[in-house]
């Protein structure tokens, strides 16, 4: 089955993050394994999920990267991409964001959920993921991973809504 793990601050190759090959080693190679984009973005093959998440956890920490991930099937990456929010463009949306994380319980959150400086709303939220929008009024963008942190307490990676899409679009075609 395919899978898609979605790493929490990691930039392949930058200080402090694996490179392109340690990545795919510790899920066992590029046979079984496809980055996408530089953004620890992975698609994978496997039939043991657990399994091949305690040895991704294990390889990476013993190379020195503490990085947390979510994992989501391709199947459910689909279902979660189809379900993003649509825009009026009246309301000057700078960026449609898709956030993932590994929540304990389905999160207990009034929606919409605005942050202080109003430049983040969240729209949808699930145990693993919530889809946000952001604005850009001058130089400072609203900041979703931080906001989902602090109402959740988990770790919380995000991505936009086309880098969703491009993901579902490029692998369930193969």
């Amino acid at each position: 089955m395919k899978y898609v793990a979605l790493f929490r601050n990691l930039n392949l190759g930058q200080k402090g993050s694996p490179s392109s090959g340690e990545l795919l080693d510790a899920f066992g190679g590029p046979e079984v394994a496809t980055n996408f984009q530089t953004n620890g973005t992975v698609v994978f093959e496997t039939t043991d999920l657990e399994s091949t998440k305690n040895l991704v956890k294990t390889r990476l920490t013993e190379s020195g990267y503490l990085q947390s991930f979510s994992v989501l099937t391709l199947e459910e990456m689909a279902e979660f991409a189809a379900q993003a929010p649509q825009v009026d463009p009246a309301e000057n949306v700078y960026r449609v964001m898709a956030s993932f994380f590994d929540a304990p319980e389905e999160p207990q959150i009034a929606l919409p959920l605005r942050s202080k400086n109003n430049l983040v709303e969240v729209r949808s939220i699930s145990r693993n993921h919530a889809w946000s929008l952001t604005w850009k009024p001058n130089s400072s963008v609203g900041n979703v991973t931080g906001l989902l942190e602090e109402h959740l307490g988990v770790p919380v990676t995000s991505r936009t809504a086309h880098t969703v899409q491009r993901l579902v679009k490029k692998f369930s075609d193969s």
